[in-house]
């Protein structure tokens, strides 16, 4: 594992690239997802929120992570952008990644002999480790920390890769249309829906890397700081976007498989 796990307290405290999407990002997909929850489902998520919404919940596992140091690595899985899809376990540290953690919230949600608390808690974990895993620098990486190693101008402010497809993308995209939030977070339709969410977790952390791979840095201009303007922006925006639908459809369809039965 090539992310530098040593003193992770102070570096999530000073270093907000080091989170998986923006507040926004997570929130869209929370949104998308809690309107495809059928009855059971919907009814359980009220019962273990106390009433709170998946909205409210989606960052919980970002902010708690400086006091659940144990965490840090279950947001993400450093899968390199050279390999073939296959066995993605050696690149999963024994503290878990995001890719392991997964089945065990479902797990845990799914076991009703757990107290509330503890299945409210795996709740809360899933909802964002399923957001996290389709942020592509959450999955694939080229030695440099998920991209918070490569320093970029976007749109000459400087930041780093990784903060660039966290928040910086989505924020201007928002910016520049004042209906991308709604359209973003709107419900899918039958086709939509059933194209988005097939395939297995596994074939949605390798789909993930591979946007990393032939977008993020496919696409990603030669020289240090790497000056990011219109021409990438442009192809990245629809990149983003549609890693945040497949977010939202797919997490809809997991707590479904999980509460909904």
């Amino acid at each position: 594992m090539r992310r530098r796990v040593v003193c992770l307290g102070l570096l999530f405290l000073t270093t907000p690239s080091l989170f998986g999407w923006g507040r926004e990002g997570h929130r869209l997909i929370a949104q998308i997802a809690a309107q495809h929850l059928n009855a059971k489902a919907r009814a359980e998520v009220h019962k273990l929120l106390a009433g709170g919404t998946l909205e409210s919940i989606a960052s919980w596992a970002d902010e708690v992570r400086p006091q659940r140091r144990e965490t840090s690595t279950w947001h993400f899985i450093d899968i390199p952008l050279d390999i073939p899809r296959g066995d993605w376990k050696p690149y999963c540290p024994k503290t878990g990644c995001v890719l392991a953690m997964i089945p065990e919230m479902e797990s845990r949600l799914r076991n009703r002999n757990l107290a509330q608390r503890d299945r409210a808690e795996a709740l809360k974990f899933l909802v964002h480790l399923v957001s996290d895993m389709h942020q592509p620098l959450h999955v694939g990486e080229k030695h440099d920390r998920g991209g918070n190693d490569v320093r970029v101008l976007f749109f000459s402010k400087a930041s780093n890769l990784h903060s660039t497809w966290d928040s910086g993308i989505l924020d201007r995209a928002e910016s520049q249309n004042a209906g991308l939030k709604a359209a973003l977070g709107r419900k899918a339709g039958f086709f939509e829906r059933r194209r988005l969410a097939k395939g297995t977790v596994e074939d949605w952390a390798w789909q993930s890397r591979d946007v990393a791979r032939d977008v993020v840095y496919g696409l990603l201009p030669e020289g240090r700081p790497a000056s990011l303007g219109d021409q990438y922006f442009t192809k990245a925006v629809p990149a983003t976007e549609l890693q945040l639908r497949r977010a939202g459809v797919r997490l809809g369809r997991v707590l479904n498989e999980t509460l909904g039965q």
